[in-house]
């Protein structure tokens, strides 16, 4: 999906296991729309104990948004 912005029922509406693929305009709409993830994701919990992880690729100026279980959400090691 080729988009300007994304907004918070666009994150909401991803069903258990989705993903949404969005390519924005430059990287500035990119990083807001990766924030605004992580406000949903603190702000309107899912109901069924999923949550929502995030990719960028900067070369395309694209942010994939999935629905994941917890424990397979890879974190960065912060050494």
């Amino acid at each position: 999906m080729v988009a300007n912005k994304i907004g918070t029922e666009d994150i909401t509406n991803i069903g258990a296991f989705g993903r949404l693929k969005v390519t924005l305009p430059d990287f500035a709409a990119v990083e807001s729309a990766k924030n605004l993830v992580t406000r949903v994701k603190s702000r309107y919990p899912r109901n069924d104990g999923l949550t929502y992880t995030t990719g960028v690729d900067k070369k395309t100026n694209t942010l994939t948004i999935e629905v994941v279980r917890p424990e397979d959400v890879k974190r960065k090691n912060k050494s």
